[in-house]
């Protein structure tokens, strides 16, 4: 499986289940670690192990739990209002650690013995891995759901991550969210993706017009440079071939889109340049509709002074 170097993305924790006296009380069921089980791990496969181990765990807690919480089974677990990042994709540039939260809702069981949710990037989870990131309250052995109900629980899991020590600009698109929710209801939910989301390379945009002020009649240029951060390098450089509209405003009217064209390479890489001729005063910017990798982004205005 091909994976590039990473920092360490987990504790490393290999877990143990102390869980009989707390699922006899109906109460949710933490995962317990004593100081002996305590190894180190790297990478997204020990991550996604840990994960799997947990979730196992979680099941056999369930399967030894006395018989007489049968009588309260219901058929299903239920997971719902999932949501990551509030439902909006994450941008993340070069220096910066980006805090990223998902939240889901169980209902089904009135026992929960433990639900865990996870990012990651690939084909298959199995066999096309190149990313998994247990939350930080894995990592710390906290429970991250709460009851909100007699058969519901609120659930909301964190994830840090530095682009310095976990990205490269390849982790930029799509990502998916792993969820497991182990309740005493008959069936458990185990999803390698409960949730697409994308995490993107935090993008910005200048613009200049000039000069200012200027003659009527005479020769407008505004200049633009679009830029996105790289994950590689941890510097900013410019997006090469991308849509970028010019749009124009007078001092007191709303911006509309007057030309698009494509940013520029080599030695222009990411520059915008459009020229206008001065009329009246007038205001101009650039705009990036943005891409799977990189969000839209809008340049400040700048308005010219006509004489």
């Amino acid at each position: 499986m091909s994976q590039h170097s990473r920092s360490k993305l987990t504790s490393g924790k290999k877990l143990v289940l102390g869980v009989s006296a707390l699922a006899a009380s109906g109460l949710a069921v933490g995962l317990l670690v004593t100081p002996s089980a305590m190894a180190e791990g790297t990478g997204a496969a020990e991550a996604l192990e840990q994960s799997k181990a947990a979730a196992a765990q979680a099941s056999a807690a369930k399967t030894d739990a006395p018989k007489p919480l049968a009588a309260r089974t219901a058929d299903s677990t239920v997971v719902s209002a999932i949501t990551v990042n509030g439902g909006n994709s994450a941008s993340v540039g070069t220096t910066n650690t980006q805090t990223i939260t998902v939240k889901w809702t169980l209902s089904g069981g009135s026992t929960l013995y433990g639900s865990h949710a996870a990012l990651w990037r690939g084909t298959d989870r199995d066999g096309g891995l190149k990313q998994f990131i247990n939350s930080e309250q894995f990592d710390a052995d906290i429970d991250p759901c709460v009851r909100s109900g007699d058969a519901t629980f609120s659930c909301t899991a964190t994830f840090k991550i530095d682009p310095r020590d976990d990205l490269k600009n390849e982790d930029a698109g799509a990502w998916k969210t792993s969820l497991y929710a182990i309740t005493d209801a008959a069936t458990d939910v185990r999803t390698d993706n409960a949730k697409t989301w994308y995490l993107k390379r935090w993008s910005r945009l200048s613009n200049n017009a000039a000069p200012e002020p200027v003659a009527k009649g005479k020769t407008i240029t505004i200049t633009g440079k679009l830029e996105r951060a790289n994950w590689d390098t941890y510097k900013y450089a410019g997006y090469t071939q991308q849509t970028v509209r010019l749009q124009e405003r007078s001092l007191t009217g709303s911006y509309a889109t007057t030309s698009s064209h494509s940013t520029g390479t080599g030695s222009q890489a990411g520059v915008e340049k459009k020229t206008r001729t001065a009329t009246t005063d007038r205001c101009y910017r650039y705009k990036f509709e943005g891409t799977s990798t990189t969000p839209p982004v809008t340049g400040t205005g700048d308005c010219v002074d006509v004489r």
